[in-house]
């Protein structure tokens, strides 16, 4: 063999590792394309009907009237929500609201009580009423409720549930309860004929259910979900065996063949430095955390821009499209939990990296200001968290747009204009909405790609991972920077898996939309991130410990490598080195205080 040959048998292998490749470039493109095809196809939906249309109403009895028609319904033992309201309309509204919703129509007062059907005359209703009657007025007739016009002043299933709540029955305002409230609702919308088949009303779909038009369910998506995760599946275990038989053919000796070209490394290999130290590139030491938080940022770029195509950022709308995202569009519901997720994960990544440099001493110089650029990414990550989070516009953001933007006021001198520009205006509305959404997809969103851009270009700017000299190492064997991909790519489908399993099981958390005359039912706290700053709130003044403090120790986190000597050369590379004890001490010391109010938080909110 000549210095410009390989082995057929590397030829072979090389060319089944470009074939794969190419077959996982399709891959990744065709989930992409059918993730958006799916994502921005229109919810199957039947026509609106016309709330003022007319109906024509029988004003006399009918003479084939059945009485059967009023006994009690008939229900299955196991009855859901549905049959529960079934029951409760019949024991409760059917007296004044008739059996098919229609009122005090001539065909219900006499066929329902017979000589006692004029209502009028009688001594419950009529201008002589008892005690606990009332009168009803002479014109008004009401058509049954699947006929066009009733129900007009209601939009959605949500607005229907406050008035029931809030204002029925007559006779004793506001005693269904919730959960019977729901009940009836339920039942007016099977018997209007727009409830969605096997749809259990709650807060959190609600709004997306119109009261006026049919909508459908999406079936079959757990069959869907299975695919896509056996295809992703096989993407990965494809790419790691890509990676493990190139890497089994390696040899560092090997030429290339007279007449081609060696291969050039491609853009994913050029974010890595040729080689890297063994010992610094084991999982106990790196623990995955740099580059989950860098797929973790990839997923919620794309989940972000699918939740896109429904959502609008308008006071009235915001939550009806989250809503409308989780219960009506097609895999609408796992896409909203993989960007929710995510967001937690990425957080919790971020604090863990950071923990690490720390712990390992790699913040020393010349990596001091990559430091730097680590904890900015950490704050604008926590910020993203946090303008995401009050882009639900419901129930449960209150505490967000109330205590945690009147933070912003509690500055001295410059506390109102302050506020004024991060919300967009003198209290939120709006204006807030949209500044929120501005934050969160534009401004932040910017900021930390450019962030991370830089400080993974400081990485390989100071020198890769953080390691002792050569002559100072317990070994110098390195891998190269295609054995740390296929290391990567590993990190990234076990953290993927955990994901998946969060997004299928365990739904992102939603509520009822913002509305003064609403009964707020669901919890208004600071989202977990914060909970710490909402304990101190509780302690003292605003300014003092829910400002002030917060920012002194990220300046605090952000000045120890230049407050305090440098690691020794010699212990670079290895766990909790001696020259850094002082700054692991403080970090400790930090960590603890955040933990210990975030877990007094959760005991002290009712």
């Amino acid at each position: 063999m000549n210095q410009h040959q390989l082995p057929e048998s590397t030829t072979r292998v090389t060319d089944v590792a470009r074939r794969l490749q190419a077959s996982l470039i399709a891959i990744g493109a065709f989930l992409l394309i059918g993730a958006s095809l799916l994502m921005s196809g229109t919810v199957n939906a039947a026509r609106d009907r016309d709330p003022t249309a007319t109906v024509t109403l029988i004003p006399e009895p009918t003479p084939t009237f059945d009485m059967d028609r009023l006994a009690s319904p008939e229900v299955p033992e196991i009855r859901s929500q549905v049959d529960e309201g079934a029951l409760l309309y019949w024991g409760v509204c059917m007296a004044c609201h008739g059996d098919r919703g229609q009122g005090f129509t001539a065909e219900w007062q006499w066929g329902a009580f017979g000589e006692d059907g004029d209502c009028w005359q009688s001594g419950c209703h009529g201008s002589d009423y008892f005690e606990g009657g009332f009168e009803i007025p002479r014109d008004l007739v009401f058509p049954p409720l699947s006929a066009a016009g009733t129900l007009g002043r209601f939009e959605n299933a949500q607005q229907l549930y406050d008035y029931l709540v809030e204002m029925m029955p007559w006779w004793n305002p506001g005693s269904l309860g919730p959960e019977k409230a729901w009940q009836a609702t339920a039942y007016l919308l099977k018997m209007r004929g727009t409830l969605p088949a096997g749809l259990v009303l709650s807060g959190a779909n609600a709004s997306a259910v119109p009261v006026h038009r049919r909508v459908e369910i999406p079936q079959g998506q757990f069959a869907g979900l299975l695919v896509f995760i056996g295809v992703l599946a096989a993407a990965m275990i494809a790419w790691t065996a890509r990676g493990s038989i190139a890497h089994a053919v390696h040899h560092p000796s090997a030429e290339v063949p007279a007449g081609r070209r060696a291969k050039r490394p491609d853009f994913f290999a050029h974010l890595h430095a040729p080689t890297i130290p063994a010992m610094q590139a084991r999982w106990r030491y790196t623990l995955g955390a740099g580059g989950m938080s860098v797929f973790l940022s990839l997923v919620l770029v794309v989940t972000g821009l699918l939740e896109m195509f429904y959502y609008v950022p308008t006071p009235e709308k915001a939550a009806i499209s989250v809503q409308t995202i989780t219960t009506l569009v097609p895999f609408g519901a796992f896409v909203r939990n993989l960007h929710y997720w995510s967001a937690q994960l990425l957080v919790i990544a971020a604090v863990v990296h950071l923990a690490r440099v720390i712990y390992t001493g790699a913040y020393a110089a010349p990596r001091r200001f990559n430091f730097l650029l680590g904890l900015a990414l950490l704050v604008i990550v926590v910020l993203l968290d946090f303008t995401g989070y009050v882009l639900r516009w419901d129930e449960g953001v209150r505490w967000a747009l109330t205590a945690g933007t009147n933070l912003l006021k509690s500055v001295p001198w410059v506390g109102g204009s302050l506020y004024e520009f991060v919300v967009g205006g003198s209290a939120p509305g709006p204006a807030a909405l949209v500044r929120f959404y501005s934050w969160h997809i534009i401004a932040l969103s910017l900021a930390c790609a450019v962030v991370m851009i830089w400080h993974l270009f400081r990485v390989r700017r100071d020198g890769g991972i953080s390691t002792a000299p050569p002559a100072q190492r317990e070994t110098t064997a390195r891998i190269t920077r295609s054995e740390l991909l296929r290391r990567e790519v590993l990190g990234m489908f076990v953290g993927g898996l955990v994901l998946l399993i969060l997004s299928v099981w365990v739904p992102a958390p939603i509520a009822p939309p913002i509305r003064s005359n609403t009964i707020m039912e669901a919890d208004s706290g600071a989202p977990w991130f914060f909970l710490w700053v909402q304990q101190l709130l509780r302690l003292g003044d605003p300014f003092l410990l829910g400002v002030l403090f917060p920012s002194a120790l990220v300046v605090l986190l952000g000045a120890m490598p230049y407050l305090f000597v440098g690691i020794k050369q010699n212990e670079l590379g290895r766990w909790f080195p001696r020259s850094g004890k002082v700054v692991q001490l403080l970090f400790t010391i930090v960590a603890v205080l955040v933990l210990a109010l975030t877990l007094l938080s959760l005991v002290n909110t009712p």
